[in-house]
């Protein structure tokens, strides 16, 4: 029986299916883990995965495969703050990508984009991560065009673009109200500016969702985050997929003191 699954294995290897090429790369995966240990592996037959229109719209806008739960993580929280109030936002854009997703499932929502369109701004002494100067980063560092991040967005007419380093472009919406706000900045100082503008300007409900918050490679965005939330009510939930997010409570909600 091992020699027949083996054979069906080897079938779906070169399968012209991607779904049952993945479940011959996860079966792989478990193998490494089993013999590594410290392999990151997850439990397969998860139905997100079976999400086709997700997938074939992940694929037509970025070729790598490394950030599909947190483009998909990122598509179910605007999903749930649909039916607040606000406008969303996103600081740090890259190409596009997130972006994307986020235009396309709320099309009638304003949403503004912040970005150098010149890469990271200068690290402080924050955002040196300990011990691994592999992942140490340099200004202009992610550096995308704007002329990319508008031809992938090409379709939607809701989104404004705001070039410049953050904060010099936030007093542009200093009016407006927001239900859903990505960060996606790297760094500490870019990470603490857009806190303290957006969090005061969020709905209750709204959701703050911090794309570096769980990177070791990002230690300067979620310093950041722990400080400014340290004396505020609400909690930065910590994803598996290295994300954070926090639903913005009730401006009565009594504060934490700080640690």
């Amino acid at each position: 029986m091992n020699i027949r699954k083996l054979f069906k294995a080897a079938g779906w290897l070169f399968s012209p299916d991607p779904w049952k090429r993945r479940r011959i790369r996860q079966e792989a995966a478990r193998i490494a883990a089993s013999l590594f240990g410290d392999f990151p592996i997850s439990e397969d037959h998860k139905l997100w995965r079976e999400d086709r229109k997700f997938f074939a719209d992940y694929r037509r806008l970025t070729p790598n495969s490394y950030s599909e739960d947190r483009k998909y993580t990122l598509r179910e929280l605007v999903r749930f703050t649909c039916d607040l109030d606000g406008d969303m936002a996103e600081c740090g854009c890259f190409e596009g990508a997130t972006a994307w997703f986020m235009a396309d499932e709320c099309p009638g929502t304003p949403l503004h984009l912040f970005d150098s369109f010149e890469g990271l701004s200068e690290p402080d002494r924050n955002d040196k991560p300990e011990g691994d100067e592999l992942f140490e980063w340099a200004k202009g560092d992610l550096s995308a065009s704007e002329e990319k991040v508008r031809r992938n967005l090409a379709g939607f007419d809701n989104v404004s673009y705001y070039k410049g380093w953050i904060p010099t472009r936030f007093d542009d919406v200093a009016d407006r109200r927001f239900r859903f706000v990505h960060l996606d900045v790297d760094l500490y100082q870019p990470t603490l500016d857009s806190l303290e503008f957006f969090y005061p300007r969020m709905v209750e409900g709204g959701v703050i969702l911090l794309d570096d918050y769980g990177f070791t490679s990002c230690p300067g965005a979620k310093k950041a985050t722990d400080e400014f939330f340290a004396s505020r009510p609400e909690h930065v939930l910590h994803l598996p997929t290295g994300q954070g997010f926090a639903i913005k409570l009730a401006e009565s909600t009594p504060h934490r003191p700080a640690n």
